[in-house]
């Protein structure tokens, strides 16, 4: 099976999300910034919209 693998939009992502005023050495946002791939997604593994 093939596997796609894209680059995550940290730029694009990280304003939107609930846990944005968190550090970025803190969880969720250290986890995040672990992984600068993800599959099928360009969104942080983390990212959950503020709204």
């Amino acid at each position: 099976m093939y596997e796609l693998t894209k680059e995550v939009y940290f730029d694009r992502y990280c304003p939107t999300c609930k846990h944005k005023d968190v550090p970025e050495e803190d969880d969720p946002c250290r986890e995040c910034l672990t992984y600068p791939s993800n599959v099928e997604s360009h969104k942080p593994v983390n990212w959950k919209s503020a709204e």
